[in-house]
Protein backbone atom coordinates (compact mmCIF):
# COMPACT_ATOMS: atom_id res chain seq x y z
CA UNK A 1 0.00 0.00 0.00
CA UNK A 2 1.40 3.43 -0.91
CA UNK A 3 0.34 6.88 0.35
CA UNK A 4 2.11 9.71 -1.45
CA UNK A 5 2.21 13.48 -1.44
CA UNK A 6 1.29 15.96 1.29
CA UNK A 7 -1.69 13.86 2.36
CA UNK A 8 0.49 10.87 3.26
CA UNK A 9 0.42 11.33 7.04
CA UNK A 10 -3.33 11.93 6.99
CA UNK A 11 -3.73 8.74 4.99
CA UNK A 12 -1.80 6.65 7.54
CA UNK A 13 -3.61 8.16 10.51
CA UNK A 14 -6.95 7.61 8.79
CA UNK A 15 -6.08 3.97 8.17
CA UNK A 16 -4.98 3.62 11.80
CA UNK A 17 -8.31 4.91 13.07
CA UNK A 18 -10.30 2.80 10.61
CA UNK A 19 -8.45 -0.36 11.57
CA UNK A 20 -8.92 0.24 15.28
CA UNK A 21 -12.66 0.64 14.80
CA UNK A 22 -13.38 -3.09 14.64
CA UNK A 23 -17.02 -4.03 14.13
CA UNK A 24 -18.74 -5.35 17.28
CA UNK A 25 -18.90 -8.94 16.02
CA UNK A 26 -15.16 -8.94 15.40
CA UNK A 27 -14.46 -7.64 18.92
CA UNK A 28 -16.29 -10.67 20.25
CA UNK A 29 -14.19 -12.91 18.04
CA UNK A 30 -17.16 -14.55 16.36
CA UNK A 31 -16.81 -15.98 12.88
CA UNK A 32 -18.68 -14.28 10.06
CA UNK A 33 -19.13 -17.59 8.28
CA UNK A 34 -18.70 -21.20 9.31
CA UNK A 35 -19.78 -23.10 6.25
CA UNK A 36 -19.87 -26.90 6.46
CA UNK A 37 -17.59 -28.74 4.06
CA UNK A 38 -20.53 -29.61 1.83
CA UNK A 39 -21.05 -25.91 1.13
CA UNK A 40 -17.38 -25.07 0.66
CA UNK A 41 -17.68 -25.03 -3.12
CA UNK A 42 -20.10 -22.09 -2.80
CA UNK A 43 -17.73 -20.01 -0.68
CA UNK A 44 -15.87 -17.09 -2.31
CA UNK A 45 -12.29 -17.84 -3.43
CA UNK A 46 -9.56 -17.31 -0.83
CA UNK A 47 -5.86 -16.47 -1.13
CA UNK A 48 -3.26 -18.01 1.17
CA UNK A 49 -0.85 -15.59 2.83
CA UNK A 50 2.24 -17.76 2.44
CA UNK A 51 4.43 -18.03 5.54
CA UNK A 52 7.78 -19.45 4.35
CA UNK A 53 11.03 -17.61 5.08
CA UNK A 54 12.45 -15.10 2.60
CA UNK A 55 9.39 -14.72 0.38
CA UNK A 56 8.11 -11.89 -1.78
CA UNK A 57 4.80 -10.16 -0.93
CA UNK A 58 1.68 -12.02 -2.01
CA UNK A 59 0.49 -8.86 -3.79
CA UNK A 60 1.38 -5.15 -4.03
CA UNK A 61 -1.26 -2.39 -4.22
CA UNK A 62 -0.73 1.24 -5.27
CA UNK A 63 -3.34 3.87 -4.35
CA UNK A 64 -3.94 7.30 -5.85
CA UNK A 65 -5.22 9.32 -2.88
CA UNK A 66 -6.85 11.93 -5.10
CA UNK A 67 -9.17 9.30 -6.55
CA UNK A 68 -10.21 7.40 -3.41
CA UNK A 69 -14.01 7.33 -3.22
CA UNK A 70 -14.57 5.39 0.01
CA UNK A 71 -13.31 5.58 3.58
CA UNK A 72 -13.01 1.94 4.59
CA UNK A 73 -11.39 -1.35 3.67
CA UNK A 74 -12.49 -4.85 4.66
CA UNK A 75 -11.75 -8.51 4.12
CA UNK A 76 -12.21 -11.85 5.84
CA UNK A 77 -9.43 -14.08 7.10
CA UNK A 78 -8.77 -17.19 9.16
CA UNK A 79 -5.59 -18.47 10.80
CA UNK A 80 -4.10 -20.57 13.58
CA UNK A 81 -0.88 -18.52 13.43
CA UNK A 82 -0.48 -16.18 16.45
CA UNK A 83 2.23 -13.88 15.06
CA UNK A 84 3.31 -12.29 11.79
CA UNK A 85 3.10 -9.35 9.41
CA UNK A 86 -0.15 -8.90 7.47
CA UNK A 87 0.64 -5.91 5.31
CA UNK A 88 3.21 -3.13 5.10
CA UNK A 89 3.22 0.25 3.36
CA UNK A 90 5.64 3.14 3.06
CA UNK A 91 6.43 6.35 1.23
CA UNK A 92 10.01 6.11 2.48
CA UNK A 93 11.19 2.81 4.04
CA UNK A 94 13.51 4.66 6.44
CA UNK A 95 11.22 7.23 8.00
CA UNK A 96 7.61 6.83 6.79
CA UNK A 97 6.09 3.37 7.10
CA UNK A 98 3.09 1.46 8.42
CA UNK A 99 2.67 -2.18 9.51
CA UNK A 100 -0.36 -4.25 10.46
CA UNK A 101 0.21 -7.67 12.04
CA UNK A 102 -0.66 -10.14 14.77
CA UNK A 103 1.23 -10.47 18.05
CA UNK A 104 0.13 -13.19 20.48
CA UNK A 105 -2.94 -13.65 18.29
CA UNK A 106 -4.12 -10.02 18.62
CA UNK A 107 -4.04 -7.20 16.03
CA UNK A 108 -1.11 -4.77 16.31
CA UNK A 109 -0.47 -1.58 14.33
CA UNK A 110 2.92 0.15 14.06
CA UNK A 111 3.26 3.67 12.63
CA UNK A 112 6.55 5.50 12.09
CA UNK A 113 7.10 8.92 10.48
CA UNK A 114 8.36 12.43 11.28
CA UNK A 115 5.21 13.27 13.22
CA UNK A 116 4.56 10.11 15.20
CA UNK A 117 6.09 6.79 16.26
CA UNK A 118 3.61 4.47 17.92
CA UNK A 119 2.59 0.86 18.41
CA UNK A 120 -1.02 -0.02 19.23
CA UNK A 121 -2.37 -3.48 20.05
CA UNK A 122 -6.05 -4.15 20.70
CA UNK A 123 -8.92 -6.57 20.30
CA UNK A 124 -9.53 -10.27 20.98
CA UNK A 125 -7.33 -13.15 19.89
CA UNK A 126 -8.01 -13.95 16.24
CA UNK A 127 -5.90 -17.12 15.82
CA UNK A 128 -8.80 -19.54 16.33
CA UNK A 129 -9.07 -20.95 12.79
CA UNK A 130 -12.43 -19.26 12.12
CA UNK A 131 -13.32 -16.65 9.53
CA UNK A 132 -13.10 -13.09 10.89
CA UNK A 133 -13.55 -9.76 9.21
CA UNK A 134 -10.66 -7.28 8.88
CA UNK A 135 -7.33 -8.94 9.75
CA UNK A 136 -5.28 -11.82 8.21
CA UNK A 137 -1.92 -13.29 9.31
CA UNK A 138 1.00 -15.32 7.91
CA UNK A 139 -0.19 -18.94 7.90
CA UNK A 140 -3.66 -17.73 6.94
CA UNK A 141 -6.21 -17.37 4.16
CA UNK A 142 -7.82 -14.16 2.90
CA UNK A 143 -11.03 -13.69 0.92
CA UNK A 144 -13.67 -11.07 0.03
CA UNK A 145 -11.09 -8.27 0.17
CA UNK A 146 -12.55 -4.81 -0.47
CA UNK A 147 -9.93 -2.05 -0.36
CA UNK A 148 -10.14 1.75 -0.20
CA UNK A 149 -9.80 2.32 -3.92
CA UNK A 150 -11.58 0.00 -6.37
CA UNK A 151 -9.22 1.31 -9.07
CA UNK A 152 -6.06 0.48 -7.11
CA UNK A 153 -3.28 -1.01 -9.21
CA UNK A 154 -2.48 -4.52 -7.95
CA UNK A 155 0.47 -6.66 -8.95
CA UNK A 156 0.49 -10.30 -7.83
CA UNK A 157 3.79 -12.00 -7.05
CA UNK A 158 4.62 -15.40 -8.48
CA UNK A 159 3.17 -18.06 -6.12
CA UNK A 160 5.71 -19.24 -3.55
CA UNK A 161 3.44 -21.76 -1.84
CA UNK A 162 1.23 -24.46 -3.33
CA UNK A 163 -1.14 -24.46 -0.38
CA UNK A 164 -4.86 -24.41 -1.16
CA UNK A 165 -7.32 -22.48 0.99
CA UNK A 166 -10.12 -24.88 -0.04
CA UNK A 167 -8.79 -27.46 2.46
CA UNK A 168 -10.43 -27.51 5.90
CA UNK A 169 -7.78 -27.14 8.60
CA UNK A 170 -7.13 -27.78 12.29
CA UNK A 171 -4.35 -26.63 14.66
CA UNK A 172 -0.98 -28.32 14.28
CA UNK A 173 2.20 -28.43 12.18
CA UNK A 174 1.97 -30.13 8.78
CA UNK A 175 4.94 -31.49 6.81
CA UNK A 176 4.01 -32.28 3.19
CA UNK A 177 6.22 -34.87 1.42
CA UNK A 178 9.83 -33.77 1.00
CA UNK A 179 9.64 -30.80 3.40
CA UNK A 180 12.04 -30.32 6.27
CA UNK A 181 13.04 -28.07 9.15
CA UNK A 182 16.06 -27.92 11.41
CA UNK A 183 16.88 -26.48 14.82
CA UNK A 184 20.34 -25.83 16.22
CA UNK A 185 20.80 -27.93 19.35
CA UNK A 186 22.11 -24.78 21.03
CA UNK A 187 18.74 -23.07 20.47
CA UNK A 188 16.51 -25.69 22.11
CA UNK A 189 16.25 -26.79 25.77
CA UNK A 190 19.44 -28.51 26.90
CA UNK A 191 19.83 -32.03 28.36
CA UNK A 192 19.93 -32.69 32.09
CA UNK A 193 23.54 -33.16 33.20
CA UNK A 194 23.38 -35.47 36.26
CA UNK A 195 22.42 -38.01 35.13
CA UNK A 196 22.62 -37.07 31.46
CA UNK A 197 19.15 -37.21 29.87
CA UNK A 198 17.23 -35.66 27.01
CA UNK A 199 13.60 -36.14 25.94
CA UNK A 200 11.49 -35.45 22.88
CA UNK A 201 7.72 -35.83 22.60
CA UNK A 202 5.56 -35.56 19.52
CA UNK A 203 1.89 -36.26 18.92
CA UNK A 204 1.16 -37.35 15.35
CA UNK A 205 -2.38 -36.70 14.14
CA UNK A 206 -1.95 -37.76 10.48
CA UNK A 207 0.75 -39.82 8.78
CA UNK A 208 1.27 -41.31 5.33
CA UNK A 209 4.14 -42.57 3.18
CA UNK A 210 7.67 -43.44 4.27
CA UNK A 211 10.59 -41.30 5.37
CA UNK A 212 12.17 -39.57 8.34
CA UNK A 213 10.13 -37.93 11.07
CA UNK A 214 13.11 -36.55 12.99
CA UNK A 215 16.83 -37.07 13.47
CA UNK A 216 19.74 -35.86 15.58
CA UNK A 217 23.00 -35.22 13.76
CA UNK A 218 25.01 -32.72 11.73
CA UNK A 219 24.61 -31.49 8.13
CA UNK A 220 27.43 -33.87 7.13
CA UNK A 221 26.03 -36.81 9.12
CA UNK A 222 22.34 -36.07 9.74
CA UNK A 223 21.24 -39.43 11.15
CA UNK A 224 23.32 -40.18 14.24
CA UNK A 225 19.97 -41.05 15.80
CA UNK A 226 16.81 -41.11 13.70
CA UNK A 227 13.09 -41.85 13.88
CA UNK A 228 11.39 -42.85 10.62
CA UNK A 229 7.89 -43.62 9.36
CA UNK A 230 7.46 -46.95 7.54
CA UNK A 231 4.14 -48.65 6.84
CA UNK A 232 2.38 -46.96 9.78
CA UNK A 233 5.23 -47.95 12.10
CA UNK A 234 7.93 -45.77 13.62
CA UNK A 235 11.48 -47.10 13.32
CA UNK A 236 14.24 -45.97 15.70
CA UNK A 237 17.87 -46.48 14.66
CA UNK A 238 21.35 -45.24 15.54
CA UNK A 239 23.70 -44.68 12.61
CA UNK A 240 23.90 -47.74 10.38
CA UNK A 241 23.22 -50.20 13.21
CA UNK A 242 20.07 -52.32 13.58
CA UNK A 243 16.93 -50.53 14.67
CA UNK A 244 13.65 -51.31 16.36
CA UNK A 245 10.07 -50.48 15.48
CA UNK A 246 6.80 -49.65 17.18
CA UNK A 247 3.29 -49.66 15.69
CA UNK A 248 2.10 -46.06 15.44
CA UNK A 249 -1.14 -45.01 17.16
CA UNK A 250 -2.32 -41.65 15.82
CA UNK A 251 -3.22 -39.04 18.40
CA UNK A 252 -1.24 -40.67 21.25
CA UNK A 253 2.00 -38.94 22.40
CA UNK A 254 5.17 -40.61 21.15
CA UNK A 255 8.15 -40.21 23.46
CA UNK A 256 11.91 -40.52 22.98
CA UNK A 257 14.04 -40.57 26.15
CA UNK A 258 17.80 -40.50 25.68
CA UNK A 259 20.02 -41.73 28.50
CA UNK A 260 23.72 -42.49 28.87
CA UNK A 261 23.62 -45.93 27.25
CA UNK A 262 20.16 -46.31 25.72
CA UNK A 263 17.19 -44.66 24.03
CA UNK A 264 13.64 -45.52 25.12
CA UNK A 265 10.87 -45.24 22.52
CA UNK A 266 7.39 -45.41 24.02
CA UNK A 267 3.76 -44.70 23.17
CA UNK A 268 1.15 -45.39 25.82
CA UNK A 269 1.86 -48.80 27.40
CA UNK A 270 4.15 -49.90 24.55
CA UNK A 271 7.89 -49.47 25.01
CA UNK A 272 11.06 -50.45 23.13
CA UNK A 273 14.67 -49.87 24.23
CA UNK A 274 17.57 -49.29 21.84
CA UNK A 275 20.99 -49.97 23.36
CA UNK A 276 23.73 -47.55 22.28
CA UNK A 277 27.22 -48.95 21.66
CA UNK A 278 30.07 -47.05 23.36
CA UNK A 279 31.19 -45.45 20.09
CA UNK A 280 27.69 -44.33 19.25
CA UNK A 281 27.25 -43.06 22.81
CA UNK A 282 30.27 -40.77 22.54
CA UNK A 283 29.04 -39.39 19.22
CA UNK A 284 25.55 -38.70 20.54
CA UNK A 285 26.72 -36.96 23.72
CA UNK A 286 29.27 -34.90 21.81
CA UNK A 287 26.55 -33.75 19.44
CA UNK A 288 25.41 -31.08 21.91
CA UNK A 289 28.86 -29.44 21.96
CA UNK A 290 29.32 -29.76 18.20
CA UNK A 291 28.90 -26.32 16.54
CA UNK A 292 26.78 -27.92 13.81
CA UNK A 293 24.64 -30.12 16.06
CA UNK A 294 21.08 -30.21 14.71
CA UNK A 295 17.59 -31.52 15.35
CA UNK A 296 16.15 -32.35 11.92
CA UNK A 297 12.42 -32.68 11.26
CA UNK A 298 10.99 -34.24 8.11
CA UNK A 299 13.14 -35.17 5.12
CA UNK A 300 16.90 -35.24 5.71
CA UNK A 301 19.27 -33.25 3.45
CA UNK A 302 19.40 -34.96 0.05
CA UNK A 303 16.66 -37.46 0.94
CA UNK A 304 13.71 -38.22 -1.33
CA UNK A 305 10.87 -38.78 1.11
CA UNK A 306 7.20 -39.64 0.58
CA UNK A 307 6.34 -39.15 4.25
CA UNK A 308 3.76 -36.53 5.15
CA UNK A 309 2.58 -36.00 8.70
CA UNK A 310 0.79 -33.62 11.05
CA UNK A 311 2.18 -32.90 14.51
CA UNK A 312 -0.31 -31.75 17.10
CA UNK A 313 2.69 -30.61 19.15
CA UNK A 314 6.46 -31.03 19.47
CA UNK A 315 8.24 -30.85 22.84
CA UNK A 316 11.91 -30.93 23.86
CA UNK A 317 12.65 -31.30 27.56
CA UNK A 318 8.94 -30.63 28.27
CA UNK A 319 9.09 -27.28 26.47
CA UNK A 320 7.12 -26.68 23.26
CA UNK A 321 9.22 -25.92 20.17
CA UNK A 322 8.09 -23.03 17.96
CA UNK A 323 8.45 -23.71 14.22
CA UNK A 324 8.76 -19.96 13.59
CA UNK A 325 12.08 -20.12 15.46
CA UNK A 326 13.59 -22.92 13.37
CA UNK A 327 17.07 -22.31 11.98
CA UNK A 328 15.65 -23.09 8.53
CA UNK A 329 12.54 -24.73 7.11
CA UNK A 330 10.76 -25.46 3.85
CA UNK A 331 8.32 -22.73 2.88
CA UNK A 332 5.57 -25.29 2.21
CA UNK A 333 5.41 -26.41 5.85
CA UNK A 334 2.15 -25.36 7.50
CA UNK A 335 3.54 -23.88 10.70
CA UNK A 336 0.27 -23.53 12.62
CA UNK A 337 -2.31 -25.72 10.88
CA UNK A 338 -2.95 -29.17 9.41
CA UNK A 339 -5.49 -30.64 6.99
CA UNK A 340 -8.34 -32.35 8.80
CA UNK A 341 -7.74 -35.59 6.89
CA UNK A 342 -4.90 -37.07 4.84
CA UNK A 343 -7.20 -37.32 1.79
CA UNK A 344 -7.55 -33.54 1.39
CA UNK A 345 -5.13 -33.22 -1.49
CA UNK A 346 -2.04 -33.14 0.70
CA UNK A 347 0.17 -35.36 -1.41
CA UNK A 348 3.23 -34.35 -3.41
CA UNK A 349 1.22 -32.03 -5.66
CA UNK A 350 0.16 -29.89 -2.72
Amino acid sequence: MECRGPLAIACWLLLLLLLLLLPPHSHQGQALRQSPSTQRIQDPPAMHLSNGPGQEPVSIMTFNLTKITKTSSSFEFRTWDPEGVIFYGDTNPKDDWFVLGLRDGRPEIQLHNHWAQLTVGAGPRLDDGRWHQLVPALDACLRQDNWLDQQAQTSVSAPTSLRSCAIESQPGIFFPPGTHAEFSLQDIPQPHEEPWAFSLELEIQLAAGSGHLLALGTPENPSWLSLSLQNQKVVLSSGSGPGLDLSLVLGLPLQLKLAVSSVVLSQGPKKEILALPPVGLGSLLNLWVHPQGRLFLGALPGETSSASFCLDSLWAQEQRLDMDRALSRSQDIWTHSCPQSSGNGTGTTH
